[in-house]
């Protein structure tokens, strides 16, 4: 963990020197994260941008110095990770014809695949959860709630993005699904946690000579 905040705080005084970086591409997942918890994102400064004085012309600028390149941070390879969410896939799962009508016999055969996916759930067999929902699903694909569900197993699963998925598609049937956005946020949060871990390899950070090294 302490070595998880001393990268962070590396990372935070990095973007600090120069916030065009949360501009990079390879951040744009960072800065999306920033504008949801409301922060504002500087404009990225125009290049040859002054502080509004014209140069004079016999002014020459100084040679800059030339920096001493920083040793790269240790990171430990045997950095306990088990709290970090890997990248799934992202491959939705069924989500069922969108233009099918369930008759009554099809809706209640899904709410019995629900209280089977609930059933597995809570014994904590969330690979066979998974597969009862994704029969009520196809059984009666305009259920919000079943998606939303779903979702909250594959959160479980660590499928954070098949889990984002599911609860668009539960928002998309039922826009005031409070399940479909709890789970959303909790996925996105998953991702976000994952990527962060990502930006040591983040091109821009290696060309500002931010560098980690693994010890071997």
């Amino acid at each position: 963990m302490e070595q998880h905040l001393h990268l962070l705080k590396q990372f935070v005084s990095t973007v600090r020197a120069n916030t065009d970086l949360l501009h990079d591409p390879s951040l744009s997942f960072f800065r999306e994260f920033l504008e949801e918890l409301g922060a504002k994102i500087p404009p990225k400064k125009k290049a040859g941008a002054s502080d509004g004085s014209a140069p004079k012309a016999e002014a020459k600028e100084p040679e800059p110095e030339p920096m001493e390149e920083e040793p790269p941070i240790p990171f430990p390879s045997d950095i306990d990770n088990s709290g970090v969410i890997e990248e799934d896939s992202g491959e939705p799962l069924p989500m069922g014809d969108p233009n099918k009508e369930p008759s009554d016999e099809d809706i209640e055969k899904a709410n019995e695949e629900r209280d089977k996916a609930m059933s597995a759930f809570s014994e904590g067999n969330f690979e066979d959860a998974v597969k009862h929902f994704t029969d009520a699903i196809e059984l009666n694909p305009g259920s919000a709630i079943l998606h939303a569900k779903r979702a909250n197993v594959l959160l479980k699963l660590k499928r954070p993005r098949a889990a984002i998925a599911d609860c668009d598609k539960a928002i998309s049937i039922n826009p005031d699904s409070a399940q479909g956005y709890k789970f959303r946020g909790r996925a996105h949060r998953s991702v976000s946690i994952f990527s962060f871990f990502c930006f040591l390899n983040i091109p821009c950070f290696k060309r500002k000579g931010f560098r980690v090294a693994s010890e071997h």
